[in-house]
């Protein structure tokens, strides 16, 4: 059953690296078209924000995954938790790790993500 978990868990992970990154790609290719190619004001104006709103959709949605798939392990205490979405949203992070608040001991640090509640 843990494994089954842990691995529902990695794909998870993976789906949010196949949905972000295409995703991505595309917004920054949509801007450069915007900005390079002579077009109208306007729809150079339209494609930007199309743009934008793409890159964020999809990076909210790509936290929501991320936030749900594992757990996040304190370096203070070792407590792994799932902290909510919009605590996971708003910590400054380099890829999956975020620094935030533990919910155990109430120390901050930065809080690797791991697939299983238990250390293996």
């Amino acid at each position: 059953m843990k494994q089954e978990i842990d691995e529902k868990n990695r794909q998870l992970l993976n789906l949010e690296i196949w949905i972000s990154a295409p995703a991505t790609l595309a917004g920054i290719v949509l801007c450069g078209i915007a900005v390079f190619w002579d077009i109208l004001t306007g729809l150079r104006t339209g494609i930007i924000m199309f743009a934008i709103v793409l890159i964020l959709a999809v990076a909210f949605v790509a936290v929501g995954i991320e936030q749900k798939a594992g757990y996040y392990e304190c370096q203070k205490c070792f407590d792994r938790n799932i902290p909510t979405y919009w605590q996971t949203n708003l910590a400054m992070h380099f890829g999956r790790t975020r620094y935030m608040k533990c919910p155990e001991c109430g120390k901050w640090s930065y809080q690797k993500k791991v697939l299983a509640k238990e250390k293996q």
